[in-house]
């Protein structure tokens, strides 16, 4: 909901949505928790934004498109993709939309430094440039294909792709143990992986979804993003004029 919010608000300060019933300016608390309301219970503005960004911005107006950020009808979450190259690859090329949980590519951003070694030998520094796309298109497609044995099978993916304290090999003698039948390998329960991706996406592309969809919004594309700077390791007061954190010491108030 909060996605499909920031883009009402947003539709506002643009000059759209305009109505004396609601003010959604940024930062207000009370309007945020009224329209969460009128989402869960399609009232007024909410009938139409209850149906995600990307329909909403359809019947709102054709400009406030620009203004939707999201993937295959998808909202993109919290992770800021323009800081992160797998990261947004992730967002663009998972089948189901926008979600990091789809790829979960972490080696990077954990700078898992044993998953690196194991599964991308010789990529040791670079694979952990978060900026850099080195190692980035390999890294993704090998979790999105571990992943979806991970979502198939079930298993929690803190112990997968999280952090790898279960590897696909792992998970190939585990099934083995279980069946007699079963004689998988690690590259075997990949490549079972590469088919439920694959067959994700031919079902996605039966229903009109192409590589034309695989694509960030511009704003991701075109538009740099805010950079706060440190002084003495501490962020400036920027950040608290714009709303971007919270103060905990509030919460400690009577």
């Amino acid at each position: 909901a909060l996605g499909v919010i920031a883009f009402a608000m947003e539709c506002q300060q643009k000059g759209f949505l305009i109505n004396k019933k609601y003010n959604l300016k940024w930062g207000d608390k009370k309007s945020i928790i009224d329209l969460i309301k009128k989402i869960a219970y399609r009232d007024g503005i909410g009938d139409i934004l209850a149906e995600g960004t990307l329909k909403a911005s359809r019947k709102i107006h054709p400009d406030t498109f620009k203004f939707a950020m999201q993937v295959k009808g998808v909202e993109i979450p919290e992770q800021e993709g323009r800081t992160n190259r797998g990261l947004a690859l992730g967002h663009a090329t998972s089948n189901r939309g926008a979600d990091h949980l789809y790829g979960l590519e972490t080696i990077d951003q954990t700078h898992n430094e044993a998953a690196a070694k194991k599964y991308f030998p010789g990529s040791s520094p670079e694979i952990f440039d978060v900026f850099s796309q080195k190692y980035k298109p390999e890294m993704l497609k090998f979790t999105e294909e571990y992943s979806a044995i991970s979502d198939a099978l079930g298993i929690c993916k803190f112990s997968t792709l999280e952090n790898y304290v279960l590897g696909p090999d792992d998970i190939a003698k585990g099934i083995n143990a279980f069946d007699s039948l079963f004689n998988l390998e690690e590259k075997d329960l990949l490549e079972i992986g590469e088919r439920i991706v694959n067959l994700e996406r031919m079902y996605n592309y039966r229903h009109g979804f192409d590589r034309k969809d695989d694509l960030l919004p511009d704003r991701f594309l075109k538009e740099p993003a805010t950079v706060y700077k440190e002084v003495d390791g501490m962020l400036t007061d920027q950040v608290w004029k714009d709303n971007l954190l919270v103060n905990l010491e509030e919460m400690l108030d009577g």
